[in-house]
């Protein structure tokens, strides 16, 4: 996050960052508060929700492999939001919280469908559920280029396809506002939800037999992963591979139980997603390579690796 805050266009010693955090006054501070310091929270932010999620996804689903991205759950949300964007539904009154209510809505119709298709394998450990959300996000992106293709302007197709990379470049105090909530939530429900996820895991007999109502704990960790990556994929576009990665990075370190790696998922997550923010930032200055594009290319050999390796700590 320092880092964050230090690498741009202007040069700021750390001396005058630290100044500018503790209410003091400098030069051409309006881009460490209005720009740099929103990014650098929004990217945290996000770090954080997209671990989180992988946490409960894996549990939904019991598989190493499953991510908001792979599921399908990004492609609805994007979905939504280009559906908003292209004004194909008029709305009045636009605020922060319509394009993360029609990202989650998104997302949360693209799950459905995943799981929807794929139920026979819900109480299996094996891929035809993926392979389920390959296809639906294929389907919800070709949806999306559909409507870009017909109904967007010029002047939209730019911030289209520049949101689908996966980018902090726009982040806003508004962004941070949201988003920050969401997190504490996500929070609070990975501790209360920790123990089930444990039961979870075990399977669903398992889970039965010591009394949990199953497919009620799937119902909500459903609805719960949904909305809140729906919120900030609204903000940021889809990111990928994060919710997959950190989830296998706590386990081999800390081991399985979720409670604590709920905690320290939130931390990993965020510096993760603020470490490939700074490196875009220094392969592509001044503003700096998607970082969407930095997590899949770090992403997708992790992916390939537990694919073949058969090597999980779930």
């Amino acid at each position: 996050m320092a880092g964050g805050l230090y690498i741009g266009s202007f040069d700021f010693s750390f001396g005058e960052i630290f100044s500018v955090l503790t209410g003091s006054e400098i030069e051409n501070q309006d881009i460490i508060i209005d720009l740099r310091l929103p990014r650098v929270l929004l990217t945290a932010f996000t770090g954080a929700i997209l671990a989180l999620s992988g946490f409960f996804m894996q549990a939904l689903i019991k598989n190493p492999l499953a991510d908001p991205y792979i599921m399908g759950v990004t492609a609805g949300a994007g979905f939504g939001v280009n559906i908003l964007i292209l004004g194909l539904i008029p709305i009045s009154g636009f605020t922060y919280f319509t394009m993360p209510l029609f990202a989650g809505v998104g997302s949360l119709a693209s799950l459905l469908l995943v799981l929807g298709l794929g139920y026979r394998s819900l109480r299996e450990d094996n891929s035809q559920l993926l392979i389920v959300g390959v296809a639906v996000s294929s389907i919800f992106t070709a949806l999306t280029g559909v409507l870009i293709y017909r109904f967007a302007q010029s002047d939209q197709v730019r911030r289209l396809v520049f949101w689908t990379f996966g980018s902090f470049g726009h982040a806003t105090w508004e962004a941070v506002a949201v988003c920050g909530p969401v997190l504490l939530f996500s929070i609070i429900f990975g501790m209360v939800y920790g123990r089930r996820m444990d039961i979870l895991i075990l399977g669903d007999i398992q889970a039965q037999t010591l009394g949990m109502e199953v497919s009620r704990v799937k119902m909500i960790l459903l609805l719960v992963s949904s909305l809140i990556v729906g919120t900030t994929v609204a903000f940021t576009g889809p990111i990928g591979f994060v919710g997959m990665m950190i989830p296998h990075f706590c386990r081999a370190l800390f081991g399985a139980a979720h409670r604590p790696n709920i905690l320290l998922g939130t931390l990993m997550g965020a510096a993760f997603l603020t470490g490939c923010d700074v490196l875009g930032r220094i392969i592509l200055p001044p503003a700096g390579l998607p970082t969407g594009i930095i997590t899949s290319i770090l992403g997708v050999p992790f992916f390939l690796y537990i694919l073949f390796s058969r090597k999980s700590y779930l």
